[in-house]
């Protein structure tokens, strides 16, 4: 059961989380740090969930952290029947849809977060803020898109699928993991029953399913996030990190860093999750095997380098909504950036 503390606040904007009891602790990773990063953030964050998903130990948490998190009970649970799942997808990856349908009212703005996101540096606040004049959503390019610029063994099948959703091979497709909703605009549209009816009648072509959904109802409908906000994938290969520095990192592939026996991506984003967990009721979960965790970053291959040429073109003729001026600030395509270390100050307690 799940013990509601709705404070009546003046804020009206939302950061929303979705897990199910698979992701609850990372949604509690993603909270933390995004406190950490904003203290004094004029937005609240919600996780929306079932009883369930609520891990056993949450209620041992610091109690000022608890305080400026708040569980909203999920009692829609049939709205989502019949929908496609897949390995890692269950009913809970389309909580994200209802959002707009379910919050309490006061709330304005919603940006929605995958759980398997972390939040390395302010600027979530000042996202809230952009305008997006009569689009329901802005959103990043997602990796099946700029696939395209690489030219290889992914390409034709990502446009095929593309192509699927009634998309012309030059119009972008966003990710669904990290999404700045206008409400008004969303429900003006009716963007949830749009997306549902879509599932529902192509579930064989939603592969990536909401994402797939929310694509092909929207097609260009909506405005683009910079990568800063949605640094996902490929991104973590191709040497931008220090120069784009982004506020979101999206592990998008699996396993995930909290899988410690299995990740063989860079040990700094495992250590991030070791850390917290080890802070934490779940410190049993943090294991220390990180030796086995992959180490370094893989170097820029030849292929990759091309890559990396032909996507910073692209996105350097492209228009963002976060960046000042519309342009994201991008390195010499030509010369290395470097990587960043991560540290994550601790949420107020």
């Amino acid at each position: 059961m799940i013990d509601v503390a709705m404070s009546p606040g003046a804020n009206r904007a939302a950061v929303c989380l979705t897990p199910d009891a698979r992701y609850f602790r990372v949604a509690v990773f993603v909270a933390q740090a995004l406190l950490a990063q904003e203290p004094e953030g004029q937005f609240d964050i919600l996780i929306l969930c079932e009883g369930k998903d609520v891990a056993a130990g949450y209620g041992d948490l610091p109690a000022g952290l608890r305080a400026q998190i708040t569980l909203l009970p999920w009692a829609e649970a049939g709205a989502t029947c019949g929908l496609p799942l897949g390995r890692h997808i269950t009913p809970a990856a389309y909580r994200r849809l209802f959002l707009p349908a379910v919050l309490p009212e006061r709330y304005e703005r919603i940006l929605y977060l995958d759980s398997d996101v972390a939040v390395v540096r302010p600027g979530m606040a000042d996202v809230l803020q952009v305008p997006l004049g009569d689009k329901p959503l802005a959103a990043a390019i997602d990796m099946i898109f700029l696939k395209d610029f690489e030219n290889g063994p992914l390409t034709a099948e990502f446009r095929a699928y593309r192509a699927g959703l009634g998309l012309p091979v030059d119009t972008p497709y966003f990710n669904s993991g990290v999404l700045l909703i206008d409400r008004a605009n969303w429900q003006r549209r009716d963007v949830t029953g749009k997306a549902l009816a879509y599932l529902r009648e192509n579930a064989d072509r939603c592969l990536f399913h909401d994402q797939s959904a929310l694509n092909a109802v929207l097609r260009d409908d909506w405005l683009a996030l910079s990568p800063r906000y949605n640094f996902m994938g490929d991104f973590l290969r191709l040497d931008v990190e220090t120069a784009l520095a982004p506020v979101v990192l999206h592990f998008v592939n699996h396993p995930k860093p909290w899988h410690f026996d299995a990740w063989q991506g860079e040990r700094r984003f495992a250590e991030i999750y070791r850390a917290f967990l080890a802070a934490t009721p779940w410190a049993t979960e943090a294991k220390p095997a990180l030796e086995a965790t992959g180490g370094l970053a893989l170097p820029l291959t030849p292929e990759f380098a091309r890559f990396r040429k032909r996507l910073l073109a692209f996105l350097a003729s492209q228009t963002f909504i976060d960046c000042p001026g519309g342009r994201l600030r991008l390195p010499s395509a030509a010369e290395p950036a470097g990587k960043a270390q991560l540290s994550l100050r601790p949420a107020r307690a």
